[in-house]
């Protein structure tokens, strides 16, 4: 097995990870007592027999972290990741080197306190109609196929580390703006994304990113809140060289959460990501296989509580703006000073006969 070059000895590594909740503590040396050099120590099987520098469990323990996307802050700078390319001449794997993980600018941890283009939510059912009449019309070329087998599967296997059973929410670690971000809320039953407003501070976004959207939330209790504003940000999931990056879109409000993120559809599917309530586990198609990101369990837990102790709302809906309020009216002039309004709407014929019916019934006409 191939080992990525560390910073550092493992011994002063074990040193600063040992209470990394991913490291395993070996079981005792198998071997017999006697057949191992009692002047060689390791502390990792806390057992004489082998040094600790030579010691593969915890080298192996350690290069298992770093593939999954830990303990960065080990490897060596100008270390590149070597991939197993099984077709040289593939056009998929031109760009895989360059995949290797970026340093996150920091992480948010707490909390303090459907769109598609932004704007109303008139212009959002047109971009979305535009969408669906041209879902058929669209159909992925040979050319551009993956060569690998991209099939998204659970197992028995993507059960271990659950407490078993249980009904816990999706609560995921997700990478916004380069901030990891906890407390995401996986929903697939949400059409839309959500961020709450302390989370956007935290990110240290410019104010002036943040579009307007003239729709409200409302509940389905009758609560409305009225947006701060829609933004797109860059949203990353990962594991170690299977990540993928794309541009998602916000709707941010302002109310107290448990969470700092609700992800819903929009940018489950934008992701071709699968969920799995049983296995708390998000997997996602990359250029470099299947990716996934393991929930969080005692953090669900705890939003869970937090959610039913000051009784917060996340079921919220679009609320689509009524024909009436949206048509524009003009005032026009029938005689002797009496003024009405009619719809901008109306034909010119039938705008016409309507005025001269108010004309002729004047003395009955309020």
């Amino acid at each position: 097995m191939n080992f990525t070059p560390l910073v550092m000895p493992v011994d002063k590594i074990l040193m600063q990870i040992k209470d990394e909740p991913g490291l395993k503590w070996p079981k005792p040396l198998s071997t017999s007592s006697r057949k191992r050099d009692p002047k060689k120590y390791c502390r990792f099987h806390k057992d004489h027999g082998h040094y600790i520098d030579e010691c593969r469990d915890l080298k192996k323990q350690i290069e298992e972290l770093i593939q999954r996307g830990k303990l960065q802050k080990f490897v060596k700078r100008d270390h590149k990741p070597q991939l197993k390319i099984e077709d040289k001449n593939h056009d998929d794997v031109k760009g895989d080197r360059r995949d290797h993980p970026k340093q996150v600018v920091g992480e948010i941890r707490t909390i303090a306190g459907g769109p598609v283009l932004g704007g109303s939510y008139k212009s959002l059912k047109k971009t979305y109609y535009r969408q669906v009449n041209s879902v058929h019309m669209k159909h992925s070329s040979q050319k551009n196929r993956r060569s690998y087998d991209d099939d998204i599967t659970f197992s028995e296997r993507d059960v271990s580390g659950i407490k078993q059973p249980h009904d816990d929410p999706l609560v995921i670690t997700l990478e916004v703006e380069e901030f990891a971000t906890r407390r995401v809320l996986v929903d697939n039953g949400s059409s839309t994304d959500i961020m709450y407003m302390t989370t956007y501070q935290q990110l240290r976004l410019d104010p002036k990113r943040l579009r307007s959207f003239n729709s409200p939330l409302v509940s389905f209790s009758g609560d409305k809140i009225y947006l701060r504003g829609i933004i797109t940000l860059s949203v990353t999931a990962r594991t170690y060289l299977a990540q993928v990056t794309i541009q998602a879109n916000f709707l941010v409000i302002n109310c107290p959460s448990s969470y700092n993120v609700i992800l819903g559809r929009p940018t489950l599917n934008r992701l071709k990501a699968v969920m799995s309530t049983y296995c708390l586990k998000v997997k996602f198609l990359t250029p470099n296989g299947v990716g996934q990101i393991r929930g969080d369990q005692l953090l669900a837990r705890e939003c869970y509580q937090a959610v039913l102790a000051s009784k917060e709302n996340h079921a919220w809906v679009v609320e689509e703006e009524s024909k009436e309020s949206s048509q524009e009216l003009e005032e026009v002039h029938l005689v002797d000073g009496e003024m009405t309004k009619v719809g901008t709407g109306l034909s010119t014929t039938l705008k016409s006969k309507m005025l001269e019916f108010l004309k002729q019934n004047l003395d009955v006409s309020a």
